[in-house]
């Protein structure tokens, strides 16, 4: 690597790299606050409410009840995930992986339902739906990377 190029690597602002004003994140005190859990208890209710209306043709009911009933255990996983991270540390981290497994199958649920159940509703409604479930499954992972963290140096301090 030239030095040019080193000198103008060192000449970034690596901590405020974007250059926006820095304000520190709300302290979590419930998992009310986690915006995860907001996210996924307002796509849960978006299903609940537009997509599960009159349906009569049983492939139509047995999928949109599924998905019912799957977009609203999310928020009660990220919910359940919150409560036992103090606990049995690694089962916070198994109910996050149901939860971003869950947030796939809700994809696959939309999809479906966008193209078999005709329910009246836009399609962009469906696209903004299925980036909210992609954006949930990312906020988990990043929540269950920051609390493998959080086990792991627990682990070591219980160690010494």
């Amino acid at each position: 690597m030239s030095f040019e190029i080193k000198e103008r690597m060192y000449q970034k602002n690596f901590t405020n790299y974007a250059q926006k004003p820095y304000s520190p994140k709300k302290t979590v005190k419930h998992f009310t606050d986690l915006e995860v859990y907001q996210k996924a208890l307002e796509a849960g209710v978006f299903v609940a409410k537009n997509l599960c209306k009159n349906t009569t043709d049983e492939t139509k009911s047995y999928i949109l009840k599924n998905m019912t009933a799957l977009a609203l255990s999310i928020p009660h996983q990220i919910a359940e995930a919150h409560s036992c991270r103090f606990g049995s540390s690694d089962q916070c981290l198994l109910i996050l992986d149901k939860v971003m497994l869950n947030c796939n199958k809700m994809v696959v649920y939309l999809e479906q339902a966008r193209d078999i159940c005709e329910t009246g509703v836009e399609l962009s409604q469906f696209e903004e739906q299925t980036k909210k479930y992609f954006y949930i499954r990312q906020k988990v992972l990043n929540l269950q990377r920051v609390w493998r963290k959080y086990i792991e140096v627990a682990k070591l301090e219980d160690k010494s």
